[in-house]
């Protein structure tokens, strides 16, 4: 009997034990923690709203909640089946037996609110009544609305599943952005069992904020460091509206980093990792170093079963939908860096290190945060390298610790750049030879040799504010460098003496002095023309007999004819750089940015794509080309180029309604990556496109985290642009006094300007007092000669002049003006913009009625609103309907003549987009650039009087039958 019973007690065991391990392993830890956390909420009395797809355990995980707090009175309700209604399934009361209640229907929903409360008695546990509505959404519309009433009083407790949110406009949709709305206002907590989309988290940073303003770089690294976690992302929100803008951390926005957590995110974060053993967290830390990595690599890093246990416990998780790249949670991180102040260290760091030599040694490209890890362990390291990772060769830590500077220089850490610079100098041997065991990898950039080294440690110390140091230590990127041959450079240094200043191979003095002329540059030595450059110290630029100092001298020609605002020969000699294919990529990509902005001055619309997609094309070609030593130059020169397009497009009126896309998606990348120098420019594009969407507050906010952020020294050119646009929102926000002592700033005596950065602070001294003389290059009245050889300057400063109705402007000037600008451009939306000075000048009511839609249309907010407000006034200030009027007369207007007055290409292009398809389509289709399509759309529009795509085919129809009979 006893042995029988033993029997027994151990095949009972047995089954315990694996329905308990298979309890165990059905919640994962994370789900655990999501439980402690909705408990929480509840206890305090807080709503919770679990969302997530069917079959994602949402059930189970509400179920569960409510099963954690038996001391409350717990009421299920559901959906009626039969009829609309709410069906109460059972009611749990502490202070009955267990299992009381009966299956009932609640009443009408305006005696619902007292039944639900009164279910179950009175409780004799504090709290309001806990109501579970599982699959909330299904619920109908009256008693849904009643919960979320009831919930947002906080006169019940409501633990609602409901569906992921969904854009679709159903009904289920409605009922489950009702529930998320309790989470938006403040009223709920959220558990998202599906991760929350990028959407979802900046509605909800928008919604903490409320009228607090927070620029996208802000709102980005909110939402890089919280996870995905709503409630992260909610403390994290309200720290950053309290810290001021100004004592902001550059180097992770101010957001987060170690001591900046907010302290109830580090509670929550503690508590989350609390399971984690020791090497777990000091793995956790190791891998948000290397912010996003591949699966495989951090498996060889930390061990499998470490990533699967992070993985599976939430700290580690895709970065996006379908994507194989893992990252930690860098809130996660930091919590653990908070208590363990040495958990970037250990064991697990070292066998990292090591197999990061290994890698590299096989030939497998490193990453810029892989080189930066290494590189700070051995900086920290009094033996040395080699004392770290005793395999490691002078060349790999040359080469590494120069990308290791570079990403310090992008993230704006100039002591941690400079301190592994100086080390990459400090271990440079002379040049590879062929017999070289270790064959380092050369490219375009230079990026394997020492001058690059020597570039980032000039970087760092301009940073610093040594501009004399940052002159000086260039010299150390020329030392050993071998001597050319003559016909290479013509002549060499004398025989025994040291390195002359043409020495080296091309990419390397290429490099220096480009360099150096930027240096030049922030240290305000340089004069307009383009002739204006210093005799450097060692030489760089002085003497241009070798093919690289040409390019870099062309380069700047191109520059300085830019800063004069000589538009034509600035893109002549950025164009003959862009040609050269004896060039370095990197001077012909800078030269397409040079060469799409003064085709956008110019009005040239064709050649600007034509330059923007050469400079895709180099920069494929680039990336094509990089290795480990060059993945951040890759990133910060496609960052640069990408942004000046943008830049180019914008400044010719063209692409505001798509830029605002763009520019979330490369600041997302920016922000991932911590290159906040990349962030400044990202910002400073925001806040312009906000200015010519009219909201003034958020490009105040943008363009005031660009100049708060911006690298350290800029050129004048740069920050004067950031500071102008910062005071022309402060002008028309009435702020005039703040606006005109940042215009003083930039004029200030001993500050060097350029006929551009004048032109930049006259403009907006006019916008703070109209009277104040226009700006020289587009005086008033506008001539005609002028207006020719400055179109989109022209243009846009016409169209200021013709909304005014002071009187004091010639409107006669105004068209001529607008006549030869508009001859010399083949911009669409520039085009518009001469239309409407024209008919501003003209009181031609009708055509302000039809541009009204085509600025629109084009994202022109400011124009729409003037051409609407003019056309009214023109026909009658007491009639309201007046402009709907007009523009029903242009769409219907006979088009016998206007017919005639389309061209064939016009024709051909208005019959596909009249059939719907796009500007891209029609441009692949036809072989035509975008904005030659955008052209000829607008053309055929206006000449047809259709307002819509759909009204021209509308018209061409009319026209074809008109024909046939």
């Amino acid at each position: 009997m006893t042995d029988g019973a033993n029997a027994r007690e151990r095949v009972s065991g047995q089954r315990g034990a694996g329905a308990a391990g298979r309890r165990g392993r059905a919640p994962r830890p994370a789900r655990d923690q999501l439980v402690l956390e909705a408990e929480r909420h509840v206890r305090s009395g807080t709503s919770v709203v679990v969302l997530g797809v069917p079959g994602s355990g949402r059930s189970y995980l509400a179920a569960r909640v409510v099963e954690s707090v038996p001391d409350l009175k717990v009421v299920a309700v559901r959906s009626a089946t039969s009829t609309p209604g709410l069906i109460v399934s059972s009611v749990h009361d502490p202070s009955r037996a267990a299992g009381s209640g009966s299956v009932r229907r609640i009443p009408t929903v305006a005696a619902g609110a007292e039944d639900l409360t009164a279910l179950g008695g009175t409780s004799s546990a504090a709290g309001a009544t806990v109501v579970l509505a599982d699959d909330a959404h299904l619920l109908d519309e009256d008693h849904l609305q009643m919960l979320c009433d009831l919930a947002s009083d906080g006169r019940i407790v409501l633990v609602a599943t409901t569906d992921t949110p969904s854009t679709a406009p159903t009904a289920r949709a409605s009922a489950v952005a009702r529930l998320t709305s309790l989470w938006l206002d403040a009223g709920a907590g959220r558990i998202d069992l599906t991760g929350l989309s990028d959407a979802d988290g900046h509605d909800l940073v928008r919604s903490v904020a409320g009228s607090g303003r927070l620029d996208l770089a802000v709102r980005h690294a909110i939402l890089a460091a919280s996870g995905g976690s709503p409630v992260t992302i909610r403390e994290l929100t309200l720290d950053a509206l309290r810290r001021d803008r100004a004592a902001a951390e550059r180097d992770l926005l101010g957001i987060h980093g170690t001591g900046h957590l907010p302290p109830r995110v580090a509670e929550r974060a503690r508590r989350r990792l609390a399971s984690l053993s020791t090497e777990d967290r000091r793995a956790l830390v190791l891998l948000w170093r290397l912010d996003g990595f591949d699966p495989e690599r951090a498996a060889r890093y930390v061990g499998e079963g470490t990533l699967r246990r992070l993985v599976r416990h939430g700290c580690v998780t895709p970065t996006g939908a379908g994507s194989s790249t893992l990252r930690a949670t860098p809130v996660d991180a930091e919590a653990v860096l908070l208590d363990d102040p040495e958990g970037s260290s250990g064991p697990q760091l070292a066998r990292a290190l090591r197999a990061m030599i290994e890698l590299d040694g096989a030939g497998v490209v490193l990453g810029p945060f892989e080189c930066l890890v290494l590189s700070d362990a051995w900086v920290e390291s009094a033996g040395g390298p080699q004392s770290v990772t005793p395999s490691v060769t002078p060349r790999q830590v040359r080469r590494i610790s120069t990308e290791a500077a570079r990403k310090a220089n992008a993230m704006l850490q100039p002591y941690g750049a400079l301190s592994h610079a100086m080390l990459a100098l400090d271990s440079a041997v002379s040049p590879d030879s062929a017999g070289s065991g270790d064959s380092t990898r050369s490219d375009a950039l230079g990026g394997s040799r020492r001058a690059a080294a020597a570039v980032e440690a000039s970087r760092a110390l301009a940073a610093l504010g040594s501009v004399r140091a940052a002159h000086d230590i260039l010299g150390r990127g020329l030392e050993g460098l071998p001597v050319p041959h003559a016909q290479d450079a013509g002549e060499g240094p004398t025989a025994g003496g040291p390195a002359g200043p043409l020495s080296g191979p091309g990419e390397e003095l290429e490099l220096l002095a480009l360099w150096r002329a930027e240096l030049d540059d922030w240290d305000g030595a340089r004069g307009e023309g383009a002739g204006g450059e210093r005799a450097g110290g060692d030489g760089i630029g002085a003497d241009a007999a070798d093919r690289p100092v040409r390019s870099v001298e062309t380069l700047r020609a191109a520059v300085h004819a830019l800063r004069a605002m000589h538009w034509r020969e600035a893109l002549g000699h950025a164009r003959t750089l862009m040609e050269d294919d004896s060039a370095a990529l990197v001077l012909r990509l800078r030269a397409c940015a040079l060469a799409g902005t003064s085709a956008a001055f110019l009005g040239h619309g064709a050649e600007l794509e034509s330059i923007t997609t050469n400079g895709r094309q180099l920069h494929a070609r680039l990336v094509a080309q990089a290795g480990s030593p060059t993945a951040q130059q890759v990133v910060d020169e496609g960052t640069a180029f990408f942004s000046a397009s943008l830049a180019a497009h914008l400044a010719c009126a063209v692409g505001l309604v798509d830029t605002p896309s763009r520019l979330d998606a490369l600041m997302q990348r920016a922000v991932a990556a911590r290159d906040v120098a990349h962030t400044s420019t990202l910002s400073a594009l925001a806040g312009y496109v906000a200015l010519a969407a009219g909201d003034d507050a958020t490009a105040e906010a943008e363009v005031g985290a660009a100049l708060a952020r911006a690298p350290r020294p800029s050129t004048h050119e740069t920050h004067a642009w950031f500071v102008t646009m910062r005071a022309a929102a402060l002008a028309r926000l009435g702020r005039t006094a703040e606006a005109d002592e940042l215009c003083a700033a930039v004029e200030a005596p001993g500050t060097t300007t350029s006929r551009w950065s004048r032109y930049l602070v006259d403009s907006v001294r006019r916008l703070v007092d109209p009277t104040t003389a226009a700006p020289p290059v587009a005086p008033t009245p506008l001539r005609a000669a002028e207006a020719a050889a400055q179109p989109t300057i022209a243009l846009l400063a016409a169209a200021e002049a013709a909304s005014s109705v002071d009187g004091s402007v010639r409107r006669q000037d105004l068209v001529d003006a607008a006549t030869a600008a508009r001859e010399q451009t083949d911009i669409g939306s520039l085009q518009a913009v001469a239309d409407y000075v024209i008919a501003a000048s003209t009181a031609d009511a009708a055509t302000l009625a039809d541009l009204t839609r085509t600025f629109e249309g084009l994202g022109m907010r400011q124009l729409a609103d003037a051409c609407e407000e003019q056309a009214v006034r023109l026909l009658d200030p007491d009639s309201p309907h007046a402009l709907s009027a007009w523009r029903d007369r242009a769409a219907r207007s006979d088009g016998d003549g206007s017919e005639e007055a389309l061209t064939t290409r016009e024709r051909e292009v208005a019959v596909l987009a009249g059939r719907g398809l796009s500007n891209r389509e029609i441009a692949g289709r036809l072989f035509l650039s975008v904005r030659t399509v955008e052209s000829h759309v607008y053309l055929a529009r206006r000449k047809l009087g259709a307002a819509t795509r759909r009204e021209l085919a509308g018209r061409l129809a009319e026209l074809d039958g008109h024909h046939r009979y």
